[in-house]
Protein backbone atom coordinates (compact mmCIF):
# COMPACT_ATOMS: atom_id res chain seq x y z
CA UNK A 1 0.00 0.00 0.00
CA UNK A 2 1.35 3.17 -1.42
CA UNK A 3 1.82 5.34 1.90
CA UNK A 4 1.53 8.48 0.01
CA UNK A 5 -2.70 7.20 -0.34
CA UNK A 6 -2.68 7.63 3.45
CA UNK A 7 -1.59 10.69 4.01
CA UNK A 8 -3.84 12.42 1.74
CA UNK A 9 -6.97 10.23 3.17
CA UNK A 10 -5.17 11.52 6.69
CA UNK A 11 -4.92 15.10 5.30
CA UNK A 12 -8.79 15.01 3.80
CA UNK A 13 -10.15 13.52 6.99
CA UNK A 14 -7.90 16.38 8.90
CA UNK A 15 -9.08 19.10 6.59
CA UNK A 16 -12.76 18.32 5.72
CA UNK A 17 -12.41 18.47 1.89
CA UNK A 18 -10.58 17.23 -0.76
CA UNK A 19 -9.55 20.61 -2.27
CA UNK A 20 -7.71 21.72 1.52
CA UNK A 21 -6.10 18.36 1.13
CA UNK A 22 -4.67 19.10 -2.27
CA UNK A 23 -3.42 22.71 -1.01
CA UNK A 24 -1.68 20.80 2.11
CA UNK A 25 -0.24 18.19 -0.03
CA UNK A 26 0.93 19.86 -2.79
CA UNK A 27 -1.19 18.49 -6.03
CA UNK A 28 -4.09 18.68 -7.50
CA UNK A 29 -7.42 18.10 -6.15
CA UNK A 30 -7.72 15.38 -8.94
CA UNK A 31 -4.89 13.74 -7.62
CA UNK A 32 -6.69 13.31 -4.19
CA UNK A 33 -9.79 12.14 -5.63
CA UNK A 34 -7.84 9.25 -7.72
CA UNK A 35 -5.56 8.39 -4.43
CA UNK A 36 -8.75 7.78 -2.86
CA UNK A 37 -10.30 5.81 -5.24
CA UNK A 38 -7.54 3.94 -5.32
CA UNK A 39 -7.15 3.73 -1.75
CA UNK A 40 -10.75 2.63 -1.22
CA UNK A 41 -10.14 -0.38 -4.10
CA UNK A 42 -7.13 -1.54 -1.82
CA UNK A 43 -8.59 -1.46 1.54
CA UNK A 44 -11.87 -3.12 -0.44
CA UNK A 45 -14.65 -0.91 1.12
CA UNK A 46 -15.69 2.56 1.24
CA UNK A 47 -13.22 5.20 4.02
CA UNK A 48 -15.04 8.09 2.91
CA UNK A 49 -18.93 9.30 2.13
CA UNK A 50 -18.50 12.41 -0.07
CA UNK A 51 -21.04 15.29 -0.36
CA UNK A 52 -21.55 18.73 -1.29
CA UNK A 53 -20.73 19.75 2.52
CA UNK A 54 -17.34 18.10 2.59
CA UNK A 55 -16.65 14.57 3.18
CA UNK A 56 -16.99 12.57 6.55
CA UNK A 57 -15.90 8.61 7.36
CA UNK A 58 -18.17 6.01 7.40
CA UNK A 59 -18.53 3.07 9.40
CA UNK A 60 -15.60 1.30 7.62
CA UNK A 61 -13.77 4.15 7.81
CA UNK A 62 -14.27 5.00 11.63
CA UNK A 63 -13.09 1.51 12.01
CA UNK A 64 -10.38 1.33 10.14
CA UNK A 65 -8.93 4.90 10.88
CA UNK A 66 -6.98 4.05 14.47
CA UNK A 67 -5.07 1.67 12.04
CA UNK A 68 -4.33 3.70 9.32
CA UNK A 69 -3.11 6.54 11.57
CA UNK A 70 -1.00 3.75 13.21
CA UNK A 71 0.78 2.82 9.79
CA UNK A 72 1.30 6.10 8.78
CA UNK A 73 2.80 6.59 12.05
CA UNK A 74 4.72 3.28 11.86
CA UNK A 75 6.21 4.48 7.85
CA UNK A 76 7.15 7.84 8.97
CA UNK A 77 9.32 5.45 11.63
CA UNK A 78 10.53 3.64 9.43
CA UNK A 79 11.63 6.47 7.20
CA UNK A 80 13.59 8.09 9.67
CA UNK A 81 15.07 4.70 11.61
CA UNK A 82 16.34 3.76 7.80
CA UNK A 83 18.28 7.10 7.26
CA UNK A 84 19.80 6.79 10.84
CA UNK A 85 20.63 3.76 9.96
CA UNK A 86 22.21 4.61 6.23
CA UNK A 87 24.00 7.84 8.13
CA UNK A 88 25.44 5.48 10.91
CA UNK A 89 23.14 7.31 13.47
CA UNK A 90 22.39 5.73 16.91
CA UNK A 91 19.54 4.43 17.57
CA UNK A 92 16.62 6.77 19.53
CA UNK A 93 14.07 5.59 22.08
CA UNK A 94 11.00 8.19 22.68
CA UNK A 95 9.32 7.28 25.56
CA UNK A 96 6.38 8.80 27.15
CA UNK A 97 5.68 8.94 30.85
CA UNK A 98 3.83 9.91 33.96
CA UNK A 99 6.29 12.68 35.59
CA UNK A 100 6.20 10.70 38.55
CA UNK A 101 7.81 8.19 36.82
CA UNK A 102 10.65 10.38 35.15
CA UNK A 103 11.44 11.81 38.16
CA UNK A 104 12.03 9.08 40.11
CA UNK A 105 12.89 5.53 38.81
CA UNK A 106 13.66 6.31 35.35
CA UNK A 107 16.70 8.11 35.12
CA UNK A 108 18.27 4.94 37.03
CA UNK A 109 16.97 2.68 34.26
CA UNK A 110 17.75 4.89 31.90
CA UNK A 111 21.50 4.69 33.02
CA UNK A 112 21.90 1.09 33.41
CA UNK A 113 19.91 0.00 30.40
CA UNK A 114 22.42 2.80 28.26
CA UNK A 115 25.29 0.65 30.00
CA UNK A 116 23.97 -2.17 28.37
CA UNK A 117 23.04 -0.53 24.83
CA UNK A 118 25.22 2.11 24.73
CA UNK A 119 24.11 3.19 21.25
CA UNK A 120 21.01 4.16 22.72
CA UNK A 121 19.62 7.88 22.63
CA UNK A 122 16.05 8.66 24.82
CA UNK A 123 13.72 11.53 24.21
CA UNK A 124 11.76 11.92 27.19
CA UNK A 125 8.38 12.97 26.75
CA UNK A 126 5.98 13.96 29.70
CA UNK A 127 2.03 13.64 30.73
CA UNK A 128 -0.78 11.93 31.75
CA UNK A 129 -3.55 12.07 29.82
CA UNK A 130 -1.90 12.49 26.18
CA UNK A 131 -0.08 9.58 26.31
CA UNK A 132 -2.51 7.42 24.49
CA UNK A 133 -3.06 9.82 21.76
CA UNK A 134 0.78 9.65 21.75
CA UNK A 135 1.27 6.21 21.29
CA UNK A 136 -1.45 6.40 18.93
CA UNK A 137 0.17 9.01 16.24
CA UNK A 138 3.54 7.72 16.81
CA UNK A 139 4.97 10.00 19.06
CA UNK A 140 6.46 8.08 21.41
CA UNK A 141 7.63 4.52 21.22
CA UNK A 142 6.63 3.33 24.31
CA UNK A 143 4.50 4.77 27.46
CA UNK A 144 5.05 4.50 31.17
CA UNK A 145 1.54 5.06 33.05
CA UNK A 146 -1.59 3.31 34.24
CA UNK A 147 -3.51 0.55 32.17
CA UNK A 148 -6.41 3.24 32.38
CA UNK A 149 -4.41 6.06 29.90
CA UNK A 150 -2.89 2.75 28.14
CA UNK A 151 -6.12 0.95 27.20
CA UNK A 152 -5.91 -0.47 24.29
CA UNK A 153 -2.37 -0.93 23.68
CA UNK A 154 0.01 -4.20 24.92
CA UNK A 155 0.68 -2.93 28.36
CA UNK A 156 2.78 -4.75 31.08
CA UNK A 157 2.30 -3.88 34.79
CA UNK A 158 5.47 -3.38 36.07
CA UNK A 159 4.80 -2.15 39.94
CA UNK A 160 2.62 -1.43 42.90
CA UNK A 161 1.75 2.61 43.53
CA UNK A 162 0.17 2.64 46.68
CA UNK A 163 -1.84 6.01 48.20
CA UNK A 164 -1.69 7.83 50.89
CA UNK A 165 -3.15 10.36 52.46
CA UNK A 166 -1.66 14.16 52.17
CA UNK A 167 -3.21 16.57 54.99
CA UNK A 168 -2.02 19.76 56.15
CA UNK A 169 -0.30 19.52 59.75
CA UNK A 170 -3.05 21.43 61.17
CA UNK A 171 -5.65 19.66 60.08
CA UNK A 172 -3.78 16.15 60.39
CA UNK A 173 -4.73 13.57 63.21
CA UNK A 174 -2.15 12.72 65.36
CA UNK A 175 -2.24 8.96 64.13
CA UNK A 176 -0.22 7.26 61.69
CA UNK A 177 -3.10 6.47 59.39
CA UNK A 178 -6.67 7.81 58.69
CA UNK A 179 -9.48 5.93 56.72
CA UNK A 180 -10.95 6.78 53.23
CA UNK A 181 -14.08 7.66 55.06
CA UNK A 182 -12.61 10.02 56.98
CA UNK A 183 -10.40 11.52 54.63
CA UNK A 184 -13.44 12.18 52.40
CA UNK A 185 -14.87 14.75 54.83
CA UNK A 186 -12.16 17.09 55.09
CA UNK A 187 -12.68 20.01 52.17
CA UNK A 188 -10.72 17.68 49.20
CA UNK A 189 -8.27 18.86 46.68
CA UNK A 190 -9.25 16.72 43.85
CA UNK A 191 -7.67 16.77 40.25
CA UNK A 192 -9.39 15.47 37.51
CA UNK A 193 -6.31 14.92 35.59
CA UNK A 194 -4.85 12.56 38.08
CA UNK A 195 -7.65 10.01 38.03
CA UNK A 196 -7.79 9.78 41.66
CA UNK A 197 -11.66 9.13 41.90
CA UNK A 198 -11.15 5.53 40.27
CA UNK A 199 -8.45 4.65 42.82
CA UNK A 200 -11.36 5.57 45.90
CA UNK A 201 -13.83 3.61 47.66
CA UNK A 202 -15.25 6.52 49.88
CA UNK A 203 -15.71 9.68 47.07
CA UNK A 204 -15.66 13.30 48.73
CA UNK A 205 -18.37 15.42 48.94
CA UNK A 206 -16.54 19.06 49.36
CA UNK A 207 -14.35 19.26 46.18
CA UNK A 208 -12.11 21.71 44.95
CA UNK A 209 -11.66 20.55 41.69
CA UNK A 210 -8.22 21.57 39.79
CA UNK A 211 -7.53 21.08 36.17
CA UNK A 212 -3.58 20.49 37.04
CA UNK A 213 -1.27 17.75 36.17
CA UNK A 214 1.63 19.16 38.54
CA UNK A 215 2.43 17.04 41.35
CA UNK A 216 3.86 19.84 43.23
CA UNK A 217 1.64 22.32 43.05
CA UNK A 218 -1.00 19.81 44.10
CA UNK A 219 1.32 18.98 47.15
CA UNK A 220 1.73 23.10 47.56
CA UNK A 221 -1.95 23.59 47.92
CA UNK A 222 -2.73 21.03 50.50
CA UNK A 223 0.78 23.13 51.98
CA UNK A 224 -1.18 26.21 52.22
CA UNK A 225 -4.57 24.84 53.76
CA UNK A 226 -6.85 24.45 50.55
CA UNK A 227 -7.94 21.08 51.44
CA UNK A 228 -6.47 17.32 51.66
CA UNK A 229 -5.96 15.41 49.51
CA UNK A 230 -4.46 11.89 48.44
CA UNK A 231 -1.46 10.97 46.28
CA UNK A 232 0.28 7.85 45.02
CA UNK A 233 3.88 6.76 46.52
CA UNK A 234 6.04 7.83 43.78
CA UNK A 235 4.66 11.88 44.05
CA UNK A 236 5.49 11.74 47.65
CA UNK A 237 9.35 11.52 47.35
CA UNK A 238 9.69 15.15 49.17
CA UNK A 239 6.52 16.21 50.43
CA UNK A 240 6.76 19.51 52.01
CA UNK A 241 7.15 20.11 56.12
CA UNK A 242 4.09 21.22 56.31
CA UNK A 243 2.30 18.25 55.30
CA UNK A 244 1.51 14.69 56.56
CA UNK A 245 1.65 11.43 54.94
CA UNK A 246 -0.53 8.79 56.08
CA UNK A 247 -1.55 5.68 55.86
CA UNK A 248 -4.71 4.52 54.07
CA UNK A 249 -7.38 2.32 54.95
CA UNK A 250 -8.79 0.69 53.30
CA UNK A 251 -5.46 0.50 51.16
CA UNK A 252 -5.51 1.57 47.65
CA UNK A 253 -2.97 1.68 45.00
CA UNK A 254 -2.30 2.07 41.30
CA UNK A 255 -0.51 -0.13 38.83
CA UNK A 256 2.01 1.38 36.48
CA UNK A 257 3.39 -0.39 33.75
CA UNK A 258 5.07 -0.13 30.27
CA UNK A 259 2.58 0.25 27.03
CA UNK A 260 3.50 -0.44 23.41
CA UNK A 261 2.03 0.34 20.20
CA UNK A 262 0.67 -1.96 18.18
CA UNK A 263 3.58 -2.38 15.86
CA UNK A 264 6.45 -1.50 18.18
CA UNK A 265 10.09 -0.35 16.59
CA UNK A 266 12.85 -3.29 17.80
CA UNK A 267 14.18 -1.16 20.34
CA UNK A 268 10.81 -0.64 21.86
CA UNK A 269 10.24 -3.95 22.04
CA UNK A 270 13.94 -4.57 23.87
CA UNK A 271 13.25 -1.77 26.14
CA UNK A 272 9.99 -3.52 27.30
CA UNK A 273 11.36 -6.84 28.09
CA UNK A 274 14.29 -5.53 30.05
CA UNK A 275 11.62 -3.23 32.65
CA UNK A 276 10.02 -6.71 32.61
CA UNK A 277 12.86 -8.56 33.58
CA UNK A 278 14.02 -6.04 35.99
CA UNK A 279 10.54 -5.53 37.72
CA UNK A 280 9.67 -8.95 38.07
CA UNK A 281 6.26 -7.75 38.85
CA UNK A 282 3.84 -10.05 41.14
CA UNK A 283 0.49 -8.86 41.46
CA UNK A 284 -0.69 -8.67 45.16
Amino acid sequence: MDDNKIRILLAAIRTGSFNRAAQEMNCTQSAVTQAMNSLENELGCKVLQRNHNGIRLTSAGEELLPLLMEADAALTRLAQRAAQVADGASAQLRIGAFSSISSTWLPKVLQEYHALHPEVSFDIQVSTDALANWLLKGAVDLALGDPARCRAFRWYPLMDDPYYAVLPKALAPETDSISQEALAAYPFVMAPMNALSRYLSVQPENQLRVNCDDDSTLLSMVAQGLGVTAMPELCLQSPPESVRVLELTPPTKRVLGVALPNSPSKEAVRFANYLRQRFLYQKQ
